[in-house]
């Protein structure tokens, strides 16, 4: 175990810029905070529930994080010339994109926290209290690996960077409904939420919110959606490394 933290720690290092305290700070508090505040503010114009908005933005900062991360992870061995060494390495690529995510979901969870914490005293409410929210953003992680390992395995063969990171954190904002209820979306839309992570999980905030309490089924549906997510990463994680070996060949 510690040699798989020192790993994943060395990795880190190597291959983020961000590693600095101004980059951070920008990228990992300011920024999410920021959105946060501002959809939350949007939210309270139009009159409303500024408490949904107010934890979906915050859970969207933690998940963004580890999306973000997970897809850097590869590409920026693309970016740094390194990527043609790594897998001429017997390494299994599978397990080291793993190995590379726990820094990511470890900062992810910290700064989805932070987020909550800043917005909640900012706009002095208290939506649901803190534990219950650390139990809301856990059970978020584990779609955001899915969803991060997915666009990892894409990263072995797709040239921009940013691409597949901000297409999915869009996916996320109109699809996940941390910002816009279902309900609300065209019908030709609703029934993606459905296989979106997060999806659920604001489902079930969303009875909380309005007293009916904590739906069991709901939140079994996101664990059970993210585990799907992280089961077909995984094998397209197979597809792409094969192709992306055969180019550099």
């Amino acid at each position: 175990m510690i040699a798989v933290l020192r790993n994943a720690a060395l990795s880190y290092r190597a291959l983020f810029t961000w590693l600095n305290p101004i980059g951070y700070i920008s990228s990992r508090l300011v920024r999410p905070v920021g959105m946060a505040i501002v959809f939350t503010s949007i939210g309270s114009f139009y009159s409303t529930d500024t408490s949904r908005v107010l934890i979906g933005s915050s859970l969207l900062a933690g998940v963004g994080a580890v999306l973000y991360g997970m897809a850097l992870s590869v590409g920026n061995e693309r970016s740094f010339g390194t990527l043609r060494i790594w897998l001429a390495t017997p390494e299994q690529k599978l397990a080291a994109v793993c190995r590379r995510a726990i820094p990511h979901i470890a900062d992810g969870y910290l700064g989805g926290l932070c987020t909550y914490l800043v917005c909640c005293a900012l706009y002095r409410s208290w939506p649901i209290g803190i534990v219950p929210f650390m139990g809301v953003l856990a059970l978020a992680m584990v779609g955001a690996c899915g969803l991060g390992l997915f666009l990892g395995a894409l990263a072995f063969v797709v040239e921009d960077l940013f691409l597949g990171p901000n297409a999915a954190e869009l996916v996320l904002m109109v699809l996940s409904g941390v910002l816009i209820p279902p309900q609300r979306l065209p019908g030709f839309l609703q029934p993606l939420t459905e296989i979106v992570p997060l999806s659920h999980l604001m489902g079930a905030v969303g009875k909380h919110l309005t007293g009916e309490g904590w739906d069991s089924r709901l939140l079994l549906l996101e664990a059970v959606t993210g585990f799907v997510w992280i089961l077909v990463a995984s094998l397209l994680m197979f597809v792409t490394v094969r192709r992306a070996a055969h180019r550099v060949e």
